[in-house]
Order: C-alpha cells, then structure tokens, then sequence
C-alpha cells in the first residue's frame, strides 16, 4: 500500500499533482508525468524529503538512471538542496544497469576474481570477424539472394549492402537475446530462417567470451539477475542495500531493468518509477520496451504530473491535438496506442507559462530539395535570433547528415553564436584531441614528441597562431621536456623574443602545473586540466563524460597508470563518443544562440524558438507503403525484424504480439510509433514559436508528400 502523508519541511509552491506525489510513504508508485511537469524536480524533492525530515540515511535509497548524464545532474541537485539545508552527508546512491549490475556481481561468492569487461571496440571487431566468416563459408545460402546485374558494380553494392544488414541484425539478435536471457543452447538448431544464419555466430561469440575470460555489457545484467535468482545469500545481502528505489526515465526500461528492480524491491516493495510514456523514442535503437512502464502504471497506484509551465498554450495545444488524432484517428488501428491519451495543461502554480499572445505555430512548405528547405531554415533562425537576441533558438533534424548541412549553412550565412550538439561533431572531436595531447604527455612526459603533440593540440587555445607553430614545435622536439618544463632555480625557459613564443612560454607553464598536479587521483587531476581549458557548457560536458567513461573502466584509484589512461582514451577517440547520451542534461541553451541538434538528443532541452525540417511522408510516414524498411532486393524484407520476431516467440519475456502480416510490418509500426513519440517529443522542446516545415521534394529530386501528420496537425489544411 501507498502511505500519504503531510511533507513536513517548507517546499516551493507546488501544483496539486506535485503535492501527491511529494506525499509518498511507502510501496509501488507510478509517476507520469509530461514534458516540462517537473519530473526531475519532484524526485528531487522526494528525495531530500526522505533524509532531511523522514531521518532515511542517503546511502539506503538508490536511484536508477537510463543515461549517465542524467545521474550526475540529480546528485549534483540533490546534494545542493542538502547543503542549504545545513545537512552534512552526500548522496551518492545512484547508478544504471551496467554500474549496478557490476556491484551485485562484485558480491557473487563465485567471481571473486576481477571482472574483465568487453569493450565496444573489441566487440565491434569480434563481430565483424565472425560475421565475415560465416558469411565466406555459406555463400550458397545468401549469394543467390543478391539479384543479377549487367553493372557488377551495381552487383558489389547490393553485397556490401548485404553483409551490412546481416552484421546489424547479429549484432541486434544477441543483445536482444541476453535480455531475453536465452543462451544460444536455448536457440533449437533447426530454427530456420534468419534466426537460423544469427545462432551459429551468436554461439561462437559466446564461446570466444568464455575463452577470452571476459563478458561483454549485454552480460552484466543477465548475470547479475540470474545470481540473485538462484543464490538465496546474495539476494539477501543486495536487497538489503537499499530501503527506497526510484527509476528515472523509467519509459526507457528493458524487460533486464525490469527485473533487476523487481528484485532490488522485493524486501520493502518500496519503488517509485517516474517516466512519460509519450517520451519513449529509444525503443528501435536500445532493447528499451514502452510498453513495460505503462503496463506498470495499470498495475500499481499513480499520479499523472500534467501541469507544464514551459510552453505557450497554442504549442501546449498542438502537441494535444498530436495525442487526440493518434488516440482517435489514426489510419492504422495498431499505432493508435503509440501515444498515451494524456493531455499537457496549462501549470495552475509553480511557474508561469509563456502568453497566448507569445505563442505561434507556423507550418510551411518549401518548393524545392531537402537542402533548399534547410537553407531556408538556416536564415530564418538567423532572423529570429536577431529579432529576439534575448531567446534560445534550436533547429532539430532527424539525421546527423542533415544536421551538418544545416551547420554549414549556419557558418555561410554568417551566424556568429552557433552551438553544435550533434554526435560526432566538430567541436566534440576538437575537446577529445586536445584532451588526447595532454593524457599522452601524462603518460610518457619525457618524450619530446609527446610535448610537441600537446602544444600543437592546445595552440588554438593558447592563441598561438597556426602560421607560426611549426618552428616551435621543431625548437621543442629538439629539446629535453624538462629543460622546458621545468627550468632550474624557477627561469624561464630560453625561448625567442616576441609575443607568440611569450603564449607558448605561458602554455608551457600551464602544462607544467598540470604535471605537477600528476600525484593527485587521475579523474581529479583530469578535472583540473578539463576546467582550465574549457568554460562553454557543452565542452564541459563532453569533458565530464570522457572522465565517467573512464571510470566505468579504469575506478578511480590514484594509482591508476596514465599509460592505462591513454590507451582506454583512445577507444573513446576512435568511437568518437558512440555512446554519448541522448540527453545533455547538463546543457543550458544560450540567449541569442542557435542550437542544432537532432530530435532525439533535444529531449530533457528546452528553447524559445524551435525549427522543425523534414516532416515528409517517408521521415513521419503513417501508412506501410510510405517507407519501406529492410533491403529492396530482398523484396523489402528487414532481416533484423524478421529474425527478432523469431527470437521472441522464444521467449515468454518477449510478448511479442504482432500487429501485422509479417515481422517487417511490424517493424514498420514500431519506428512509425516512435516517429509519432519523436515528433512529439520535438514539439514540446518550444516555449514561443515552433515551425514545421516539409520540402516538395526528396533528395533524390522527385516529388513527395508531406506526412499526414503535418497535414492534420495544420488548421489550415484542408486534412486538417
């Protein structure tokens, strides 16, 4: 049962919903709450609440994150409100899946002996060698399937195209199955089908993990369930960690997730899961199931947070007008569910929504190419921003593709305050390169060339021109490090005269201090070179992510070697932040700036102005044939769906209920119901003004449709 109870400490003014939710005492309890609610302030409350005026001890409640951005923002918020209330202890006790399922295995009596994870990199190449196997050795079973072409290039194509497909799809079937938790004996040998091909590979992967000694990520939650399903002692000992869980994101939870808190609770029952349904946009990327946190909202008591004070009601308007059509009018009966039927309210205290007279929505279409649509875009972002130097202005796009297009177009057009949060981008690599130099003069700080390498990276911070670099690189890879790092009796080093070589005597300094600070714990001496070079908040993030990424690996013991460092930074490099979070919780848009970002890492972000390109027929289709997934030659068959759908009816964790005639089509509706999820998702990011825009064209130059969605969405459309 769900104890309510007065909170006893002063609290802001809070919406009535909020006030529920606050009351908590104890048992299960379901939070939905949509965007802009206070979602993470409620936890924060709660939180705090349970240790300053309930006397819980911060170390007995535990909280369960989907990213890790999102764990360091709610300690850090957590902790500030404690410190202002005069209370000394920290909390610390949050985690995700892999950080937790780590610490329950740790305590397994059987593996005593250090963990040895797989890292991405090596089980991308694991992968890719198995596959490449397979695939040379059963040629007579999927060459037949590549059509004959009188182009042998056109054939080459539709190989390559195929060995693509088929590595994604192993790649998807043994994720899936580990959290599932169906071993490869579990598959029957005479399977058949697709999942048939993916078995064999999945059972030499194990087999080569078994070898090698290590477990891979997909492993550690697995394990760690298993464990405390059949060690009664474990169990025990693990449940008694925590007397509170709560789950954050909890619309992002995997069937593993789901599990591993069912069992965490079982001692008290005591689990809030906090989430919004309708936010949901990871599902065709992750083994994330939306369906698990409605089905537990049915199940246990639940409070709905829909007051939002972030946008203006005709932006409130057009995202409940998005929720009704689906709910009611959606032309395929099995997507009418992919949005739940709950509506955003205009906030009645706690925050002040924008006016009426603030808020517009403008849908136009742009009679041209995807890239004339988006230049279009570009420049009117660029006059919002100048008409409202006082607003935050962001352009979401669905691809990183498109997203760079629009950054070129940004810089051709003269923009002087951009911000670039795509994966991969240029000013992400920029942090990670000057980080490199410094990590590698760290590890080996007597090599000439490695002190070279850092000056060169950090140049453009110095503001030592590139034009007058080389002969100082070619003066330092002729010099000791030591001479120049650290002279004797405190001179200077004997460089030339003149004001460059002055900032590279300052940089040189700068480094020399870093060095210095060497015997301190790595992350913390990292931490200072990250604060000292950097001041934007996405750079700071990027820099706070590379230290959590390390410690996931390395701890955070002192005596960690930086050479240890400088290795596992190089994975980080070469993958470019793959797993960079989708949420940058941590980022804070700038007034007069334009951000560019793609939909699915604008959630948790909020501004002013929003742009929204690409709202085809093919990027937010409603109907089967507006995109067609799987290969074209394969008669449009999606390997990964097919062999998924295989997998499941395994299982009974799988509940796959099909919708469809095939899994295809059913793959179909999953990314069509997420694309209903992203738009959404994308609507809410605007406070003041949002644009939808559609090009009539297609970047293969042929005529499109706008997707149904930005038709009935438009009141001034005749589907509308």
């Amino acid at each position: 049962m769900v104890g309510l109870a007065s909170p006893p400490f002063p609290q802001p003014i809070l919406r009535p919903a909020q006030q529920q939710a606050l009351a908590y005492q104890s048992g299960a309890l379901g939070i939905a709450a949509v965007p802009g609610s206070g979602k993470t302030f409620i936890l924060e409350l709660l939180i705090s609440d349970l240790i300053l005026n309930r006397g819980v001890a911060p170390e007995r409640i535990g909280v369960f994150t989907y990213m890790r951005s999102a764990r360091g923002n709610l300690i850090s918020r957590i902790n500030q409100r404690l410190q202002q209330a005069g209370y000394l202890n920290r909390f610390t006790q949050a985690f995700t899946l892999h950080s937790l399922s780590l610490r329950v295995l740790r305590e397994a009596p059987a593996l005593q002996e250090e963990l040895s994870i797989l890292e991405q990199y090596e089980r991308d190449r694991l992968l890719s060698r198995l596959c490449r196997a397979w695939l040379t050795h059963h040629t007579q079973l999927w060459d037949p399937l590549i059509p004959s072409d009188d182009n042998p290039r056109k054939v080459a194509d539709n190989r390559a195209r195929f060995r693509k497909s088929f590595q994604q799809m192993v790649q998807a079937v043994i994720s899936t199955a580990k959290n599932l938790r169906l071993a490869p004996e579990k598959i029957p040998a005479d399977i058949g089908g697709y999942l048939g091909w993916a078995a064999p590979i999945y059972a030499s992967y194990q087999a080569e993990l078994r070898r090698l000694g290590k477990l891979d990520y997909d492993d550690l939650g697995w394990q760690a369930v298993e464990w405390m399903e059949r060690s009664p002692e474990l169990r025990a000992q693990v449940q008694n960690w925590y007397d509170y869980l709560f789950e954050d994101e909890a619309q992002d939870s995997s069937p593993l997730q789901e599990d591993l808190l069912r069992l965490l609770s079982q001692r008290t029952g005591n689990l809030v899961r906090v989430g919004d349904p309708n936010q949901s946009i990871m599902g065709t990327f992750t083994t994330a199931e939306p369906r698990l946190f409605r089905a537990f909202c049915r199940a246990s008591p639940q409070v709905t947070l829909q007051e939002s004070s972030r946008s203006a009601p005709p932006i409130l308007a057009l995202a409940n007008r998005l929720v009704d059509w689906v709910n009611q009018s959606h032309p395929l009966e099995a997507l009418r569910s992919a949005l739940a039927p709950q509506h955003i309210q205009l906030a009645s205290s706690g925050g002040q929504n924008p006016d009426a007279s603030e808020g517009q929505v403008v849908f136009q279409v742009v009679r041209g190419s995807p890239e004339e649509e988006l230049q279009q875009v570009a420049l009117q972002a660029i006059q919002a921003m100048q008409a409202f130097p006082e607003q935050t202005v962001a352009i979401l796009v669905i691809t990183n593709d498109m997203g760079g297009k629009a950054l070129s177009y940004l810089q051709e057009m003269g923009a002087s305050r951009v911000i670039d949060l795509l994966r991969n981008n240029p000013s992400q690599r920029r942090v990670l390169l000057q980080l490199k130099g410094v990590i590698d003069l760290f590890a080996v700080p007597t090599a000439p060339t490695r002190l070279a390498a850092a000056v060169e990276s950090l140049a453009d911070w110095a503001g030592i021109p590139r034009t007058e670099l080389e002969p100082m690189l070619n003066r330092i890879r002729a010099s000791l490090p030591e001479r120049l790092l650290f002279p004797s009796f405190g001179e200077a080093p004997a460089l030339p005269d003149g004001p460059h070589w002055q900032k590279l005597a300052t940089l040189l300094r700068t480094l020399s201090g870093w060095l210095r600070a060497g015997r301190s714990p790595w992350a913390e001496v990292l931490n200072l070179v990250i604060q000292s070079l950097y001041r934007k908040p996405e750079e700071l993030f990027v820099g706070r992510y590379v230290i959590d990424q390390l410690e996931q690996v390395l701890g955070s013991l002192p005596e960690t070697d930086w050479q240890e460092i400088a290795q596992e930074f190089q994975v980080i490099l070469d993958h470019r932040l793959n797993n960079l979070p989708s949420e940058i919780l941590a980022f804070d848009p700038e007034p007069g700036s334009i951000t560019v970002t793609t939909l699915h890492r604008s959630k948790g972000l909020e501004w002013d102005q929003v742009f929204i390109p690409q709202l085809s027929a093919y990027e937010f289709p409603t109907q089967y044939g507006e995109r067609r997934l799987g290969l074209a030659f394969l008669e449009d068959v999606d390997l990964q769906a097919e062999a998924l759908a295989q997998l499941r009816r395994l299982s009974p964790k799988g509940s796959w209920d099909p919708q469809a005639d095939s899994a295809t089509e059913q793959a179909f509706l999953d990314l069509a119901a997420e694309r209903l999820r992203l738009l959404y998702v994308g609507i809410t990011r605007s406070k003041r003004r949002l644009t939808l825009s559609v090009s009539s064209q297609s970047r293969f130059g042929k005529e499109q449709s706008a997707s149904q969605l930005f038709r009935v969405l438009n009141p001034n459309s005749a589907a509308g």
